[in-house]
């Protein structure tokens, strides 16, 4: 079959490879679309040992020894592998399961999506509603389900204001879901440019952090209830320290380094906030995001898609989603579906 590599000095090579066989428990897809993530960044500049794509929307082919399934239907894939049997699985809570190993995921643990076909375990598919459009099913994963699984639990519709540093794919799906709640006031801080207006025009009041100090102006508007960092970086969480209210939550969403210091000043450890950190989302939510999907909750989440390219322009697509100037672009190995949609 043919895969995509990230090969290193920001290189795509289209290879052939054997198309996976489905252990026990294992079920063959066969991919139809799969979004690109700021998470593979590092593997896009330095490469890897195989081919990565963990954000998959797929068609069912075949079940491994054991598994019996419906050929045909259609599927998005749980990121993390995940026992189901310890205490927090049994409680819906996934990415706490007891037995994860870190980077045991899709894409990294074993090859994903960037290719005509992959192989999941069969607990790790979330079928889709028939009513809900494949691209639609690959937004609900990192790009919606991330950043909602924060947000819930900060309680953010309960926010009558909230902050988010950056304005990647899953910050501007942070600020797709707080004005889905009915959240009346989001700032969103970025550098300026093709994020910021998308930020605006998904509600957002835009600060440009080049131009305008983000914690003196919202400050100057009485700070905020709910501060959401997911630029992955330590200032921008500094930043979120500084605008949440006296007791107000802060949301950890970004991928920040292994370690480093965070400095909290007299004024902000006086603030009685709280402060949550959170990773992907528990797999008993994805039903609900669907249904609320279908229902059309999510406003304005059509602009969260830039572009689908085939599997042979994964190149053009990488360098489009990486240089900043696309939110989430997919690829599929179709031929049929090519260049970006805006």
């Amino acid at each position: 079959m043919k895969a995509a590599r990230f090969v290193g000095s920001r290189k795509v090579a289209i290879e052939t490879v054997p198309t996976p066989v489905p252990g026990p428990g294992e079920v063959l897809l066969k991919v139809d679309y799969c979004g690109l993530c700021g998470s593979e960044r590092p593997q896009y500049e330095e490469g890897y040992h195989q081919h990565q794509g963990h954000e998959i929307v797929a068609t069912v082919v075949e079940g491994g020894s054991g598994v019996k399934v419906v050929p045909g239907r259609k599927a998005a894939i749980y990121l993390t592998r995940f026992c189901g049997k310890c205490e927090m699985c049994s409680r819906g809570l996934s990415t706490a399961c007891a037995a994860y190993v870190n980077k045991d995921n899709i894409g990294w643990g074993w090859p994903g999506g960037f290719a005509e076909y992959v192989v999941a375990p069969e607990q790790n598919l979330m079928y889709l509603d028939p009513e809900l459009t494949p691209a639609m099913g690959v937004l609900l994963l990192d790009t919606l389900g991330t950043p909602f699984h924060g947000l819930r639990r900060v309680d953010a519709k309960s926010a009558r204001s909230a902050y988010v540093g950056g304005c990647g794919a899953v910050g501007l799906g942070t600020i797709c879901v707080l004005k889905s709640l009915g959240v009346p006031v989001v700032y969103a801080v970025d550098k300026g440019g093709f994020r910021l207006e998308e930020a605006e025009a998904l509600g957002a009041i835009p600060i440009d952090m080049t131009q305008t100090d983000p914690v003196e102006y919202v400050n100057a508007q009485g700070g905020v209830d709910v501060a959401v960092e997911a630029a992955g970086v330590p200032p921008s969480l500094t930043n979120c320290l500084s605008v949440v209210k006296f007791g107000g939550r802060v949301l950890g969403l970004g991928e920040q380094p292994d370690s480093f210091k965070l400095t909290v000043d007299l004024a902000a450890r006086l603030k009685d906030f709280s402060v949550h950190r959170t990773w992907y989302f528990p797999i008993s939510e994805f039903e609900e995001n669907q249904r609320l999907a279908v229902g059309g909750f999510f406003r304005g989440a059509e602009r969260l898609m830039s572009g689908v390219y085939a599997l042979d322009d994964m190149q053009q697509a990488a360098d489009a989603f990486y240089s900043g100037q696309a939110v989430k672009v997919l690829v599929t190995p179709d031929k049929g579906l090519i260049r970006p949609t805006r």
